[in-house]
């Protein structure tokens, strides 16, 4: 074919472009976005005629998106029930924070070497928004923060492959907070500081010994094992509320029969 009708063929298939196309990235960065900003917790159901009905699509268009979700592990798709919110069960969660320690020391490692002073300064001015959330004490959008803090940080690395990969585990951390913790407990702002302060000062082995103390700060504070409360067994039960059915209620006494 001439190059000319190639063109012309190239471009009729991009005018013929459905407006739908777009929709499964819009479904997706809607669902990463509200989970990162706390406002879809662990177990919510998302009902595929919800999202049809929002996006104006069939559910073979909301689905592809659904698809992404679950090969991201960030839904659960239940047959015959639907799809949630992933609740990340304990061995998930913990995983989820070593994958994060075998990376992230790398990245501050590298913002050393490539960090400009401007990136430094935006690192700066985040970790200045975190403070002021704490302080007005807005802490679901301190929690937002101190993940977007992370993303920043991968962001400003410059490397794109780990960048998806730090966002999808923010992501995810931010499923095991909601699920082990309360909204108080996340990053600490004055480890975030002292990070930046130690990129300022272009420390790399002090950078990358101060996100491994953070993270197993994290670690600690979310998943530290809890001694289980121990249940009652069934024949303590049993003997404890035949006794409690054998004795005389308040204020009644046996009755004595008399003869006439």
């Amino acid at each position: 074919m001439p190059k000319k009708l190639q063109l012309v063929a190239a471009v009729g298939a991009h005018q013929e472009a459905s407006p739908t196309d777009d929709v499964p990235d819009e479904i997706y960065n809607t669902v990463v976005n509200a989970i990162l900003d706390r406002a879809l917790d662990p177990g919510t159901k998302l009902p595929e005629d919800v999202l049809c009905a929002h996006y104006g699509v069939s559910r073979t268009i909301v689905r592809v998106g659904i698809q992404r979700l679950q090969q991201d592990r960030l839904v659960d798709l239940q047959r015959y029930v639907g799809c949630f919110v992933v609740v990340p069960d304990h061995k998930e969660a913990r995983d989820i924070i070593t994958a994060r320690k075998a990376i992230e020391p790398y990245i501050v490692k590298r913002l050393v070497e490539v960090a400009t002073d401007k990136d430094l300064a935006a690192l700066k001015f985040h970790v200045d928004a975190e403070d002021e959330a704490y302080h007005r004490n807005d802490q679901r959008e301190a929690l937002r923060l101190s993940g977007q803090f992370h993303i920043l940080l991968s962001n400003l690395a410059d490397n794109r492959v780990l960048e998806v990969y730090v966002r999808n585990l923010i992501c995810r951390s931010a499923l095991v907070i909601a699920t082990y913790s309360d909204v108080t407990s996340c990053c600490k702002a004055h480890d975030h500081r002292r990070l930046v302060d130690l990129l300022l000062a272009r420390d790399a082995s002090g950078a990358m010994e101060q996100m491994e103390r953070h993270l197993d700060d994290i670690e600690d504070d979310l998943l530290q094992d809890k001694k289980a409360e121990e249940k009652p067994s069934l024949e303590s039960v049993l003997v404890k509320y035949a006794k409690r059915a054998a004795a005389p209620s308040a204020g009644t006494g046996t009755r004595k029969t008399t003869g006439r």
